[in-house]
């Protein structure tokens, strides 16, 4: 076995070994555990700032001037150059048919499609089966824990946390991307970023500048999606009435 081989097992033991001990227990038997308000609610002020002066104004601006068939293939590159992590995460679920639909995408992709700039799998209907490392330590048994609110990368629970850091620990590309060719992912991420916030800018907009609490609208809207993602199933439990007195 190579030493980056070992490297890398050595990695993803180590972070299910901290996802699997490091999520805050809810013994509350609350829907929404939320022990970090207060401070949850000065990052998600931080986040919706950020947002107001720096991404709104500049996805639209974005979208303004760049062509419609630019703007879809970076996101087509960039989301092409999530698979091979999305790869790693099916092996580790032991789900087999997710890891043979996204490896036939981004070898079709990859090479008949110009790096992914093209979408060519989805032309001949192979679509891929989008995961996470939250959904890897989902299906080891990990908690979600408490609900975070995390600075540019906003809604979170602890576990999902714990996966966005294993994500950046992961690196499959080492060795392609190196020198100033390591700027080349990080920017057709922004730029895609860019362009999906101006396709939901309604949306985004609706929750964050026109609902009565953002944050309680946010923090529902993640914890319903992201739950429904992993168990199938709605949780209306989520909802918490803004007028409602303590």
């Amino acid at each position: 076995m190579s030493k980056r081989i070992k490297k890398f097992a050595f990695t993803i033991c180590v972070f299910i070994s901290l996802g699997l001990s490091g999520c805050t227990k809810n013994t509350t038997g609350s829907a929404i555990f939320d022990p970090y308000e207060p401070t949850n609610r000065k990052t998600h002020e931080f986040n919706k700032s950020l947002d107001r002066v720096l991404l709104r104004p500049a996805s639209n601006t974005y979208v303004a001037i760049i062509p419609d068939p630019i703007i879809t293939g970076v996101s087509n590159f960039s989301s092409n150059l999530e698979l091979p992590v999305m790869i790693i995460n099916g092996i580790l679920q032991l789900d087999m048919d997710g890891v043979s639909k996204n490896t036939g995408r981004f070898l079709i992709n990859s090479t008949v499609g110009l790096l992914g700039i093209f979408d060519v799998a989805a032309n001949l209907k192979l679509y891929g089966k989008s995961t996470n490392f939250d959904e890897t330590l989902y299906s080891f048994g990990v908690k979600e824990g408490a609900y975070t609110e995390i600075p540019f990368f906003s809604s979170n629970t602890e576990r999902s946390t714990a996966g966005l850091l294993m994500n950046f620990a992961v690196n499959p590309y080492g060795g392609v991307f190196t020198g100033a060719r390591d700027a080349i992912p990080i920017s057709a991420k922004i730029l895609d970023l860019m362009g999906k916030r101006h396709k939901y800018s309604n949306v985004i907009d609706g929750v964050l500048y026109e609902s009565d609490d953002s944050y309680a609208q946010s923090r529902q809207i993640y914890l319903e999606s992201m739950r429904f993602k992993l168990e199938g199933k709605l949780d209306s439990n989520v909802y918490e009435d803004p007028y409602k007195s303590d």
